[in-house]
């Protein structure tokens, strides 16, 4: 076989003059492009220098190859994955397509220049492989562009953003792509390739009779005015790319690059030397982030990686109970002051309401297919707002609470081992050598329904005989509340107090039955020297009826669903121990139509557990209406705020089913049987 035969002419009829139109076309578009580049380069410069510690240049590779170019988190959304991976891998395929021809031919015009024949390489095998990949994959780009039009103009989901330049992009793409197969049909015809040869562009050649009635000179000049009008196409779409959200195809992958080693919802600490330095010199102490400026340079690069999609407004529990906040609508306003020089005071930018109504749940950056931190950026605006006494009613009392007895309740750090009475319960000191610290928290300490919890828990560690301790009037509020609300110098004045104290006593193994708890201690004590081993009482539970030192309840449990608390199944990816858990008390789990890591909020977090607001806001509703729909007759929980939040909201639609902490099912279970 003559595979010298399988290849193609390029610029059919296009004289050398033309030819330089057509690159100082494709320049001048990409130009716009690179200059609208260059100046948002200048607008993320000016934010500050990340503190976390960079990743290793094979971190970041496979980190933009897993969430830019592999797309991992675009699967979340069905009928997005639909249209979106079909019409990216497209995109990029023929990107690098268009790119091999032009190679091609600058190779053969430079080695002309220095051989007698110049080397064409787009032939033979290589030809067929490039001829069928690229109509495979056009086929793609049209599909999905079609999808994505229908979900544009026939579904209206009320979360995507419509801007008129956006529908322009894909419009432009469609069209470049379906006039790519006609003027490769035109090509077959002009050119009278062999149908040996045909045959491979397959789409192009299913095309080419429709010019079959052209004469000679009809379809040569039918074939140019479409190769002009496709390059002013591709132009247009360059030229766009500066200006809509389909620039998020070459940002995301930058920003997945660059992300710093971010661990979910764990904002920058504040520099307390600098600000009580600045305060004794007299000048004014920077708290917080009021300014563009001020957010770390890979949160601003962020902003402009937005894609509008939504799926952040789809999820959030404020927006969806009609408060002010919608997570998209903050960065859409920050990426809109930094492009119009309007980032000097963010509290002229984003509301006290909107920063407030957020309750740091992460199912917005969980669901962000960019990576966008919008939890990070609320936490750091609240600061500033809390640092000017912007915070007012309940929030700010319970501040007043934690800083007067160190507990959001308020009540004497003398109390906090009531709960323990008449159980025995060994603190740290009366056994140092423990293998195990339970950490009980504020509210398995203070609060009536927590202290059920805190004495099943500890039912179940002398039953399977674990040796452990706690920490007694010793164990003070974590931080969480303050943290979450923007209170960080209180945050890490507790941290480092806690820190003291449990570096003291070494723990090997700390328990939290609080999941705000766990993540605190476990993910933010690192900055002040406390780095540990922190494990949910799910946890341990499973874990103890794994070794068998639980018993397995015979008697059949029931049917049961479990919610998933956010910093439990979606901040900190526990989500399995508490079902194994339940398995080993003999229960039948039902599932909720959102759980794991797309759990819906019952409303607590962010310091929302202490803000007064009406039934109808409560995101705890909506919540009680997924888990009642599944017909189970216990809701079970794990997180000591859930347990107030869903046992209010499912009581108010149906107070005869139980709502019981997973370790008070299993114990019942077990004292039942016994």
């Amino acid at each position: 076989m003559d595979w010298s035969q399988f290849t193609r002419e390029t610029y059919i009829g296009i004289s050398p003059i033309e030819k330089l139109l057509f690159y100082l076309l494709m320049f001048a578009s990409l130009g716009v492009s690179a200059w609208w580049y260059y100046s948002r380069l200048k607008l993320w410069r000016q934010g500050q220098s990340d503190p976390s510690p960079p990743l290793s240049l094979k971190q970041r590779l496979w980190q933009m190859w897993v969430y830019a170019l592999g797309q991992r988190k675009v699967p979340r959304h069905r009928f997005a994955a639909i249209f979106h991976l079909p019409l990216y891998a497209g995109f990029v395929v023929l990107f690098i397509g268009t790119t091999l021809l032009l190679i091609a031919e600058w190779t053969e015009i430079g080695t002309a220049a220095l051989m007698k024949e110049g080397v064409w390489f787009h032939q033979g095998l290589y030809f067929v492989i490039y001829e069928v990949t690229l109509d495979l994959f056009g086929l793609g780009v049209i599909f999905g562009c079609c999808l994505a039009l229908w979900r544009r103009m026939v579904q209206k989901p009320p979360s995507v953003s419509r801007a008129w330049i956006d529908a322009l992009s894909v419009w432009l793409l469609l069209a470049i792509a379906v006039q790519g197969y006609l003027l490769e049909g035109a090509r077959i015809i002009i050119d009278e390739t062999p149908p040996i040869v045909a045959q491979w562009s397959f789409v192009g050649n299913a095309v080419a009779p429709m010019f079959q009635g052209f004469d000679e000179n009809g379809i040569f000049w039918a074939y140019k005015s479409m190769w002009w009008l496709h390059a002013f196409l591709i132009a247009g779409w360059f030229a766009s790319l500066a200006f809509g959200r389909v620039r998020h195809l070459f940002v995301a992958p930058v920003v997945a690059y660059y992300k710093p080693n971010l661990l979910p919802n764990v904002p920058r600490n504040e520099n307390m030397e600098a600000i009580l330095t600045a305060a004794d010199s007299g000048e004014e102490a920077r708290i917080g982030v009021n300014r563009l400026q001020d957010f770390p340079r890979w949160h601003l690069m962020s902003l402009d990686a937005c894609m509008g999609c939504g799926r952040c407004e789809r999820v959030c529990p404020a927006y969806a109970t009609n408060k002010p906040l919608n997570p998209k609508w903050i960065v859409e306003k920050l990426r809109d002051a930094m492009a119009e020089g309007k980032g000097d005071d963010l509290s002229q930018v984003i509301s006290d309401e909107e920063l407030f109504a957020c309750t740091t749940c992460g199912a917005c950056n969980n669901e962000c297919p960019v990576l966008i931190e919008h939890p990070s950026l609320i936490m750091e605006m609240r600061r500033h707002r809390v640092a000017e006494g912007r915070l007012r009613g309940t929030p700010a009392n319970t501040l007043q609470r934690i800083m007067n007895q160190s507990n959001p309740w308020g009540l004497p750090p003398a109390e906090r081992m009531k709960w323990a009475d008449g159980l025995d319960v060994p603190t740290v000191k009366q056994n140092p050598d423990f293998d195990l610290l339970f950490w009980v928290g504020c509210a398995g300490a203070y609060d009536a329904r927590g202290q059920q919890v805190t004495r099943a828990i500890i039912h179940l560690l002398k039953k399977a005989g674990v040796n452990f301790a706690v920490l007694g009037p010793e164990e003070r509020c974590t931080g969480d509340t303050p943290r979450r609300l923007g209170e960080d110098l209180m945050f890490q004045e507790l941290a480092m107090q806690n820190v003291e104290t449990l570096n003291r006593y070494k723990p090997r193994r700390i328990m939290a039955m609080c999941p705000h708890c766990l993540h605190t201690i476990k993910n933010e004590y690192g900055a002040f020297g406390g780095e540990y081993e922190v494990v949910h009482h799910t946890q341990v539970i499973a874990e103890l009826i794994e070794q068998g030192k639980l018993p397995a309840p015979q008697t059949d449990g029931g049917d049961v669903v479990f919610h998933d608390p956010c910093y439990l199944g979606r901040v900190n990816k526990i989500s399995d121990a508490p079902r194994q858990a339940l398995q080993g008390a003999n229960l039948r789990i039902i599932e909720p139509e959102r759980s794991r890591d797309k759990t819906f909020c019952c409303g607590a977090g962010g310091g929302r557990m202490w803000t007064d607001e009406t039934p109808s806001e409560r995101p705890g509703l909506i919540r009680a209406d997924e888990l009642l729909k599944t017909g189970a007759k216990t809701v079970a929980v794990g997180c000591p705020f859930c347990m107030i939040m869903v046992t209010d909201s499912v009581k108010s639609k149906n107070d005869q089913i139980p709502v019981k902490d997973v370790a008070e099912i299993l114990w019942e279970q077990i004292e039942g049987h016994a």
